[in-house]
């Protein structure tokens, strides 16, 4: 089946005959009058897709579009507990289904299964919510109450594997959303705060791969001497270092140690960025911490020739790709805006703009993505825009995949990003890691 097909299908699926089940078990429809089940979810998941900042009104201009004539206030009147029961519900449906693009042609990811990114998104909530999502309270910006969404993204072909809600307090690097056993061949890629090196020898017996950074303040071996990191790079020549040593203590962990000696503008700003932090605290940042700020650290399982020391540091830099995703469904999308302080109001507004970010991103794969290089802004606003011409297809299968063909055509051109000739973008770099900058 085509991506089109795909999304179609899936589209329909979800809001449909999904919506109509998940309604009746929370019994969302007591006594039917104008809106079903679906339909009444249609327009809360299409209402906040099409305009994320949407008010009554604009929710009821929606509801019309799909043949349900009624008022902002009857709009008004359904923010209640079981309307975000369901849709709830209805998001854990959405992000179950298994809409991929054909994998990207570009050879440094196709040396894996999976290309597999991963990070989490907070977003804070009203107080009265603290059972249901507890934040870290105190002076965090999180409050008491907050809600962590954990995104796996396989890159290769687009397809978000995995979106888990948890408490907003969950630790990254405890979190069981990040425990699933990957794929043999898959590559995972993760920031420092997912660090565990028992979670990195699990898969690596699994056969897969993964990249991480590296904390300086670390004992490694090498030769089967202990040493500590920082004294040990000091000791050695000037320039990359790239050589295979062990890290831990009771169990080693034989791992690719990469190197760089970062340039001084980097080291400056790293260093300010301490104190700044520090000052904070009423602190200020250690000698050794101010050492570890000339280095950029790497680990990796992947051995030469697999991948040289350039295309480690650029796939690991791929993985900002999720923190531009992030961007768009904060900035663009809203998800973590609220309109109310009200408890009930926020869950609805927010469960709804998730689904509608996940059918967001379906639609955002159609537009290219095996080609690569696209802005995931541009192209998300663009289906926002003409989001009204696939509501009015919506129930017509044919029709809804001739209207994302010929949308999504018209998209593949306009949404390229930009080649630069100084500091090449991510997808520059994918196709030519020998573009990566570094002086010895």
């Amino acid at each position: 089946m085509g991506i089109f097909a795909r999304i179609a299908t899936t589209m329909q699926a979800l809001l449909g005959p999904v919506a109509e089940q998940v309604a009746q078990q929370c019994r969302l429809i007591r006594r039917q009058r104008k809106f079903t089940g679906a339909t009444l979810l249609q327009t809360f998941v299409l209402g906040y897709l099409r305009k994320p900042t949407a008010s009554a009104e604009d929710l009821a201009l929606t509801a019309q579009q799909l043949g349900v004539d009624v008022s902002s206030q009857a709009i008004d009147r359904r923010f209640q507990p079981a309307l975000s029961d369901c849709l709830h519900q209805l998001w854990q449906h959405a992000v179950s289904q298994v809409v991929m693009a054909k994998p990207q042609a570009l050879a440094l990811l196709r040396k894996f299964t999976e290309v597999l990114i991963g990070d989490s998104t907070v977003i804070s909530l009203a107080d009265e919510l603290a059972e249901t999502y507890p934040g870290c309270g105190g002076r965090s910006v999180m409050g008491r109450a907050a809600l962590k969404i954990q995104v796996l993204w396989d890159v290769l072909c687009g397809r978000l594997k995995r979106a888990v809600l948890e408490a907003g307090r969950q630790s990254d690097a405890t979190s069981p959303a990040v425990e699933e056993t990957p794929r043999k061949g898959s590559l995972l890629i993760y920031d420092l705060g997912y660090f565990a090196l028992e979670r990195l020898r699990h898969w690596s017996n699994a056969g897969a791969y993964w990249i991480s950074r590296l904390g300086a303040h670390v004992t490694i071996y090498a030769d089967g001497v202990p040493h500590q990191l920082l004294d040990w790079l000091t000791q050695t020549t000037p320039g990359l270092v790239d050589v295979w040593v062990e890290v831990g203590e009771k169990e080693r962990l034989p791992c690719r140690l990469i190197a760089l000696r970062a340039p001084d503008e980097v080291v400056n700003r790293r260093r300010q960025k301490a104190y700044t932090k520090a000052a904070k605290k009423g602190r200020v940042p250690s000698p050794q911490h101010l050492a570890a700020c000339a280095w950029t650290l790497y680990i990796t399982n992947v051995a030469e020739p697999t991948l040289s020391w350039r295309e480690v540091v650029v796939l690991y830099r791929v993985r900002w790709q999720i923190e531009l995703l992030f961007k768009l469904w904060k900035s663009h999308n809203h998800l973590a805006t609220h309109r109310t302080t009200d408890p009930v109001r926020q869950l609805v507004e927010l469960y709804a703009r998730m689904i509608a970010v996940i059918v967001q991103h379906w639609l955002i794969l159609s537009a290219g993505w095996e080609e690569g290089g696209l802005s995931l802004v541009k192209v998300a606003r663009w289906f926002r825009e003409h989001l009204p011409l696939l509501i009015d297809v919506l129930h017509d299968k044919p029709r809804l995949i001739a209207a994302l063909r010929r949308l999504a055509g018209l998209m593949k051109r306009l949404a390229k990003l930009k080649r630069r000739r100084q500091h090449p973008n991510a997808q520059q770099l994918m196709d030519h890691p020998d573009l990566l900058e570094y002086e010895n």
